[in-house]
């Protein structure tokens, strides 16, 4: 270290005197004993709300400097976050970083705001002094004696104004948290909430749900009582829609008009056998089962019921009918019953598959046979099939013979719209012909007047088996009129779904079940079945069994003796709840959690809950 200080040193030691400090306190300040404990190093100074900065010497390190809250440290115009080394060439500002004295805060739904207030006053900050260091963290006291801002009324009623916040603007509510302060959020201006309209409604005079067995008198089946299915008479009230009423409009505190969301509204039309009045009654134009199918739009119709006396065999034949299906014996092997409405047999079904668009009742058993039902019924229904797949046909068909008459014309050629449709199905399109015949041949299985006309379309149809004819007839128009005819085949058998359905069996064995609504068995049970409900699945009977099948509900299940010493396993899956008598080794799933059950159990019921329980412990294990 030199013996004596450098005049540049110097310069800086009387630049951070303070001319207004006593001698010996100016003095005190450069003879703390740290000043000396390394001489190489920058120095910190703080004295009167200023800071200064000495430069290191040869060899030694910058000052550092920090600040506690609420000071913040700002080096040449950026806040420092922490601790940071300085020189005398640094530009050196404080501040104080306070809440402010009052804060306004508005709902997420904009109809409150709210008046915090923190301080009614601001008082002056003061920084602390401190002696010269190499290390120095700034700190400030609070001067209670010296108000700098005092909070007025007017001040936070104008913050209001400008930001457009003037709805019932709680004035008095303010003055009175200024002059007694609670700290406490007070609601400060309020709007009006929208009122919500009301829906649609659509009032049914009838039950949508069918009684689950025919009643028995003295041991014969009185098919009388299925008029318990619900049934209605001419120019009765079958229904009525309850208009939809709009709300009331709101605002919020800025002002601005807050308009209630539009209520829904229930499209109906009246189809077979329904009218709708002018005052939305919907009126039954004769007797029969009244009806309500589709979803966004709802659709009415009177149904009309199919009785077979007897058996369904080879002599009946197939059985399509466009209402309800009553079989008062059996169906026998390999018999397809297609019902636009429910089907009801009295006896059992054998190797043969049932679709119903509504409901499906079986007094007896069901052997090594399909049920479908509701939605089910409807995706797997003959028309609605071979109608979207022709559909689909002749979509390409319209294309190819556009592309084709393009080609053709680009030579500077022509051809006649009908012959290029033959050339088409002649050599692309064997399927349009195939599909076609399987379409009729269903369609001319109707046992009843469709729910819509098909004279024409099986007119077209059969058009499509003429080539001779198509030449000159078929034009782009005439192909487009098929596929809207088609289309509204199609759309029509998907119309007629029911959404109250449900499948009702005795037994089954060996055969599969599908309902989007719930399935039950009133009587002895499954076996090497597969059933699947989109609602629940429940045996009735306390001596029902569930052997090596699968079942599968978007509800719950509810059985007795499911499985048993041996024989194949049962597989059972639920999305809430399994409920069981006594099961023996069967799989068990509920929602996505799966366990396997080694050990017979009693009365239980598996949830959720459990499930994880048990299938953890099989993890460990």
């Amino acid at each position: 270290m030199p013996d004596h200080m450098s005049e540049q040193e110097l310069n800086k030691l009387i630049n951070m005197l303070e001319l207004s400090q006593s001698d010996d306190d100016a003095l005190q300040t450069f003879m703390e004993p740290e000043y000396f404990e390394n001489d190489l190093g920058g120095r910190v100074l703080v004295r009167a709300g200023k800071i200064f900065v000495q430069d290191p010497l040869p060899g030694g390190t910058p000052a550092v400097i920090s600040a506690a809250p609420p000071v913040v440290i700002l080096v040449n115009g950026q806040p420092v976050s922490g601790p940071a080394k300085v020189t005398s060439q640094d530009m050196i500002e404080w501040e104080i970083l306070e809440p402010p004295l009052y804060t306004i805060t508005v709902s997420e739904d904009r109809l409150q705001a709210f008046f915090t207030l923190h301080s009614p006053k601001r008082y002056q900050w003061k920084l602390n002094d401190y002696y010269s260091a190499s290390m120095v963290e700034v700190e400030a006291a609070l001067d209670t004696e010296t108000v700098v801002e005092q909070l007025g009324l007017n001040r936070i009623i104008t913050d209001f104004e400008h930001r457009g916040i003037i709805q019932n603007l709680n004035i008095s509510g303010i003055h009175a948290e200024l002059q007694n302060p609670t700290y406490q959020p007070i609601t400060a201006a309020k709007g009006r909430a929208a009122v919500p309209g009301e829906n649609a409604q659509l009032e049914l005079f009838f039950s949508e749900t069918i009684e689950n067995e025919f009643s028995e008198i003295e041991g014969q089946v009185d098919f009388r009582s299925h008029l318990r299915i619900p049934s209605v008479i001419r120019g009765e009230v079958i229904a009525r829609k309850i208009p939809f009423v709009e709300g009331i409009p709101g605002c919020d505190v800025y002002g601005e008009i807050l308009y209630p969301p539009l209520p829904n509204d229930v499209n109906i039309i009246a189809k077979n056998n329904t009218v709708v009045l002018i005052n939305n009654e919907i009126r039954a134009l004769r007797e029969g089962r009244p009806r309500v199918t589709g979803d966004k739009i709802k659709y009415f119709d009177i149904t009309t019921t199919y009785i077979v006396p007897g058996n369904v065999n080879i002599k009946t034949g197939n059985i399509l009918f466009s209402g309800d299906v009553i079989v008062r014996g059996n169906v026998e092997d390999n018999m397809i019953i297609e019902s636009l409405g429910n089907v009801y047999v009295d006896g059992s079904i054998y190797n043969s598959t049932i679709t119903a668009t509504g409901s499906i009742l079986v007094k007896g058993n069901v052997v090594n046979s399909k049920l479908y039902s509701g939605y089910f019924g409807v995706l797997y229904n003959r028309i609605f099939n071979c109608s979207k797949l022709l559909i689909e046909e002749a979509q390409l068909l319209k294309t190819a013979v556009r592309l084709l008459i393009q080609a053709v014309q680009a030579r500077k050629q022509s051809v006649k719209y009908g012959q290029a449709v033959v050339l088409l199905l002649e050599s692309k399109f064997h399927k349009i012909p195939q599909l076609t015949k399987e379409l009729l041949s269903v369609l001319a299985t109707v046992q009843a007047s469709y729910h819509q006309d098909l004279q024409q379309t099986l007119h077209f149809l059969n058009l499509l088996l003429k080539p001779a004819q198509l030449v000159d007839f078929m034009n782009e128009a005439a192909l487009s009129g098929v596929i809207s005819m088609l289309e509204e085949l199609h759309t029509g058998v998907a119309r007629l779904q029911e959404i109250k359905v449900e499948v009702n069996i005795g037994k089954c064995q060996n055969s599969t079940l599908k309902s989007n609504g719930d399935i039950m068995i009133h009587r002895d049970g499954i076996v090497q079945s597969e059933l699947f409900s989109s609602g629940n699945i429940s045996f009735r009977k306390t001596f029902s069994m569930c052997r090596g099948s699968k079942l599968e509900a978007g509800g719950s299940i509810s059985a007795f003796y499911v499985g048993g010493e041996s024989g194949a396993q049962s597989y059972l899956k639920a999305k809430q709840s399994i409920s069981v008598h006594k099961m023996y080794l069967e799989k068990v799933t509920i929602d996505r959690y799966t366990a396997d059950i080694t050990e017979p159990v009693e009365n239980m019921v598996f949830n959720i809950d459990n499930i994880r329980t048990i299938q953890l412990r099989m993890e460990s294990n």
